[in-house]
């Protein structure tokens, strides 16, 4: 590719990363539960989202990108429409009403979008026959199963934990109890930050990591690394930027506008979204860290009988549901109008 096209893409899939990282709340637990201060919890997720986007982005990236039209490389003009559609459905979601959107559907839906628009475009050996559906039913299950594994996982969890603050003694004992769970859950937020850095830049870089440019070994002094390294640093920069400067929005309203939250149980639902994001990044899944951390939260205030705010926790559902059908749209018109000036 030529190389300011290719910086073309690279800026495109920054500003993608930038929207991701705008419409993350992965640290909203420490917030709702005041272990982490809004400005504390912008800027320590946003270094663990560089750090894991650069050591555990590289196979849920392939999963999302190559995987999904059968190892088929995408043309300049298909990157370019996946990404921008991406980029401006995510910004009109965190902007507007800080709904916490699943990166991996918009990237899948923009994805599809484009593949089966493409022929129509002038692109031949594309169309919807290309698209892998076993891959799609994959991440389909993924996005189904995972946040039912998260809300079982954050149930037993803050089940368990009740059950041992009822032998506490006295005040100071369960203040000892929610001190100790503090502590537990800025370790979990840490883990878990890691895990979506290296899920979430999959939704940012995945058509790029399909280019054959990012496929030799880069040199740096006395280390070879691969080329995939940069379009991961770039996406993961990108996250943390965005984080910092848009997702304060999105952080409040999980943690304050769907379930009140304490050390206990935000450590509960915290546990839970660091197994399942670790796992399922681990092994290449496209997960959606807010399914697995919205189930969770349900989860804890289910158990511990605390009201949840049904109206807000409806907008997030219909937003989950709309937002592969609107990324697909977003894909194949951002493709129609930007193919010509290629």
């Amino acid at each position: 590719m030529d190389p300011l096209l290719l910086l073309a893409v690279l800026v495109i899939g920054f500003i993608v990363a930038f929207a991701i990282g705008g419409n993350d709340e992965a640290m909203s637990p420490a917030v709702g539960a005041r272990i982490f201060s809004l400005n504390t919890a912008v800027i320590l997720g946003g270094f663990l989202s560089v750090a894991g986007a650069v050591t555990l982005g590289g196979g849920v990236s392939e999963k999302v990108g190559s995987d999904l039209v059968s190892q088929q490389t995408m043309t300049p003009a298909m990157v370019f429409a996946v990404l921008v559609s991406m980029a401006i459905w995510l910004l009109i979601a965190s902007i507007t009403k800080g709904l916490p959107i699943s990166t991996t559907q918009c990237i899948v839906g923009s994805v599809i979008g484009v593949a089966i628009a493409a022929p129509f475009l002038g692109e031949l050996g594309w169309g919807i026959e290309i698209v892998s559906w076993s891959v799609v039913i994959e991440i389909f299950a993924g996005w189904i199963i995972s946040p039912v594994i998260g809300f079982l996982i954050a149930a037993a969890v803050f089940w368990l934990v009740r059950r041992f603050q009822s032998r506490a003694t006295g005040l100071a004992g369960l203040e000892k109890q929610e001190q100790v769970a503090s502590y537990g859950l800025a370790l979990f937020l840490i883990i878990t930050s890691l895990s979506r850095g290296g899920n979430d830049v999959a939704n940012a870089v995945a058509p790029l990591v399909s280019l054959p440019d990012f496929d030799a070994v880069i040199s740096l002094g006395p280390f070879l690394l691969p080329g995939i390294v940069i379009p991961l640093f770039v996406g993961g920069l990108g996250m943390a930027i965005g984080l910092i400067v848009v997702g304060r929005k999105v952080i409040r309203v999980l943690a304050t506008e769907v379930v009140t939250l304490t050390p206990t149980s935000a450590l509960a639902a915290s546990i839970s979204v660091a197994l399942v994001m670790f796992v399922g990044t681990y092994f290449g899944f496209p997960l959606s860290g807010t399914h697995v951390l919205v189930a969770a939260l349900i989860a804890v205030g289910w158990v511990a009988q605390t009201p949840v705010q049904t109206n807000q926790v409806k907008e997030i559902l219909i937003s989950w549901v709309i937002t592969v059908p609107i990324s697909a749209i977003f894909g194949v018109i951002i493709f129609a109008v930007i193919t010509p000036f290629f």
